[in-house]
């Protein structure tokens, strides 16, 4: 199970179909709109516990990845963030470049039994935000970032919007038991991706 799959987990029918009759127009949260994202998400393998080949578990193409868009907002009086994913927008955290949102959400599994009916799963996406010169110093290939702050000026808004144009991270899926009726074969693991994300608007 993926960011997009869990993003649509966590709400009603009804409120899938408006945000997706919405998703042409969307209007994202906050007053400050960093900047949408097509994520490319791979397997790492070093960071993973669970089988990677059960459904239940990772979905991947045949590349060995998966890919998403999201955008990050702001409110920038409130303090608080936002990471839209397919019209559904959860809680965002911004420290320095740094952009974290978390989400925990019911998640059925077969590995769990028929019966399960409150397995979840808790995932994270966490990732560096790069200005289009700081992208620059990078190749644009987040494999090149060692960690640190490559040269170029911070992102920040600008006259022509926000100056990111890259987000290198990873995204980890906690993979949750039940209390009711669940015999979760393994009981909890984790999946863990490397992302990197590119501007597209």
């Amino acid at each position: 199970m993926h960011l997009k799959r869990l993003a649509l987990a966590v709400l009603p029918a009804a409120a899938v179909a408006a945000a997706m009759a919405c998703y042409s127009d969307p209007v994202y949260p906050g007053d400050q709109v960093l900047g949408t994202f097509r994520f490319e998400a791979r397997l790492d393998p070093s960071r993973t516990t669970c089988d990677a080949s059960v459904p239940d578990f990772a979905q991947l193409d045949d590349a060995g990845v998966f890919r998403f868009e999201g955008t990050f907002s702001r409110d920038t009086d409130a303090g608080t963030g936002y990471f839209t994913v397919q019209g559904y927008s959860r809680d965002a955290g911004y420290e320095g470049q740094t952009a974290t949102s978390t989400l925990r959400a019911t998640a059925p599994r077969a590995t769990c039994g028929s019966g399960c009916e409150d397995s979840s799963i808790e995932e994270t996406l966490k990732v560096m935000l790069f200005s289009d010169s700081q992208a620059r110093t990078l190749n644009r290939d987040c494999r090149q970032h060692d960690g640190g702050i490559p040269s170029g000026s911070v992102p920040g808004p600008t006259e022509n919007g926000y100056d990111v144009s890259l987000a290198c991270g990873t995204l980890t899926d906690v993979f949750l038991p039940g209390s009711r009726n669940c015999d979760c074969r393994p009981t909890t693991c984790t999946t863990a991706y490397t992302v990197q994300g590119e501007r597209r608007d």
